[in-house]
């Protein structure tokens, strides 16, 4: 399966230039990998990057170490038909590649380029592959053709086969500084303060710039003043977990995970400095017992790893268990507390 057209040459990322010298430089010397794995944080531009690797390595005239955009290569880059680049993406958002798919890119990797040169394909993102999908992948990149470069994006590394990881080159993409980030995204948003979405969106810049979409920043806020609700007895754990069904699993997860990685830094006695919701955050937190809230934490993450390999939960229960943990690890604070004012009388 292809994405859509993506209409305009896909140039990387300032924060990934020195990622981009490396492929550069394993290119030019005829070290390519056979298998690529780009590695990081969801919303730092991982598939901007393999497409941009693409189109770079299927040009035919490429200048400057970028694809030239107007040779036959480039013109059917542009319009999403190139016959020799295939991206592999599960059929729905949330949902599994299945090995179908991965069969489809086996038959792909062994026919000949139609265009003389290299052929590419793409997973995006490995993790959502099922067992058997992952097995299938795993006989393409044991045997795999020396005309073709498998590109995985994974933003969980850790939940894509070790077998596969040990076959790919890793290129692990970090999540850009502030310094780096915030020129670029200044330039994209209006409205809103840059720096705000950019600690919302835990660093990520595209996360950031996904925020300004639709409704997030209200299903956002929303979800906030339900924690903060729960917390402070105003709203059932089943009424705050209502008042946020509509919005998808994943990004309430993501965020959720976001507050409590602040809350952990807060309980090690780091200042969150600037945060846009810090004195929220820190009012939710204060008194929270550490290994309370890392349990909570590695529930959290367990749900979110759930999602990524294309489980399906019931969102209604997902979003009452959240918030009926969340109220008990508030429970527990309160318990704490008492414990302490008991101890001084």
């Amino acid at each position: 399966m292809t994405t859509p057209p993506p209409r305009t040459l896909a140039l990387p990322y300032p924060w990934q230039q020195p990622h981009w010298q490396r492929l550069l430089q394993w290119q030019a010397q005829g070290k390519l990998p056979h298998a690529l794995m780009l590695s990081g944080q969801g919303g730092i531009g991982k598939a901007h990057f393999a497409r941009a690797a693409a189109q770079y390595l299927l040009c035919s005239a490429p200048r400057s170490g970028l694809a030239c955009g107007s040779c036959r290569a480039c013109e059917l880059n542009l319009a999403g038909s190139h016959p020799d680049l295939l991206w592999v993406q599960p059929q729905e958002a949330g949902k599994a590649v299945k090995v179908d798919q991965i069969r489809e890119l086996a038959d792909f990797v062994a026919k000949t380029a139609q265009q003389g040169g290299m052929k590419l394909a793409v997973i995006a993102p490995a993790e959502a592959m099922n067992v058997n999908a992952a097995n299938a992948l795993l006989k393409s990149l044991e045997e795999p053709a020396g005309d073709t470069l498998l590109i995985l994006v994974s933003h969980s590394a850790g939940r894509v086969m070790a077998t596969l990881r040990s076959r790919c080159q890793l290129l692990a993409l970090p999540t850009p500084s502030p310094e780096q980030a915030l020129p670029w995204l200044s330039q994209l948003v209006s409205g809103e303060d840059p720096r705000a979405l950019l600690q919302y969106a835990g660093g990520a810049p595209l996360a950031a710039l996904e925020l300004l979409e639709g409704d997030l920043l209200e299903r956002r806020a929303e979800f906030l003043a339900g924690l903060v609700g729960v917390a402070q007895g105003q709203v059932s754990a089943l009424e705050a977990a209502a008042a946020s069904m509509k919005a998808e699993p994943l990004k309430l997860l993501d965020w959720l995970l976001g507050w409590l990685q602040l809350g952990a830094r807060q309980l090690a006695g780091i200042a969150a400095q600037g945060e846009a919701e810090g004195e929220q955050l820190q009012a939710l937190f204060s008194g929270v017992q550490p290994g309370h809230l890392y349990r909570y934490l590695d529930k959290v993450i367990l749900a979110k790893g759930q999602l990524l390999s294309g489980a399906n939960p019931n969102k209604q229960l997902l979003l009452e268990e959240l918030f009926m943990d969340w109220s008990a690890l508030l429970r527990s604070r309160a318990a704490a507390r008492q414990s302490q004012r008991n101890g001084l009388t």
